[in-house]
């Protein structure tokens, strides 16, 4: 249950405080061992891995040949990420920005994952945002606690 101190849910707020209904909220998870995104399945990218309140942990495998997540030979190789968001409105548009990447925001498809390149877990950071029209709420999750496995 979302409570109204969760950052990643916007409340509805009056001068007595907060009444507790969310407006907007969502969640960020990741995304099932057995599902195969671009060619590779995500138990062969990471394990462990867990999303926390502000900092996502866990191990992230070192992978070579992934051809599926990039043509460019330089993002086939290294440490990858596999989210999944859930949004509680249908309608909701949500963008993830590797802060520190070089893509900028990328707004998910109707599948709602991504997987991510990670190329230093100290200076980056995911930022997930939810918009549905009327209002948005947007969360930040550190990278610190990950493991990325050199071979």
């Amino acid at each position: 249950m979302l409570r109204c101190s969760d950052q990643s849910v916007l409340c509805h707020c009056d001068r007595r405080g907060c009444n507790g209904k969310p407006l907007i909220g969502f969640s960020v998870s990741p995304e099932d061992g057995g599902a195969n995104l671009f060619g590779k399945t995500v138990d062969s990218l990471q394990e462990n891995v867990v999303v926390g309140e502000s900092e996502i942990t866990g191990t992230l495998k070192h992978v070579t040949g992934y051809t599926g997540f990039s043509s460019n030979t330089s993002e086939q190789e290294g440490n990858y990420l596999a989210l999944k968001v859930d949004a509680d409105s249908e309608d909701a548009i949500v963008t993830v920005e590797l802060v520190g990447g070089t893509k900028g925001p990328v707004t998910l498809d109707e599948d709602m994952n991504i997987v991510l390149l990670i190329k230093n877990k100290d200076t980056q950071s995911i930022k997930v945002t939810v918009n549905d029209g009327e209002d948005s709420a947007t969360k930040t999750y550190g990278l610190t606690g990950l493991t990325l496995e050199t071979e």
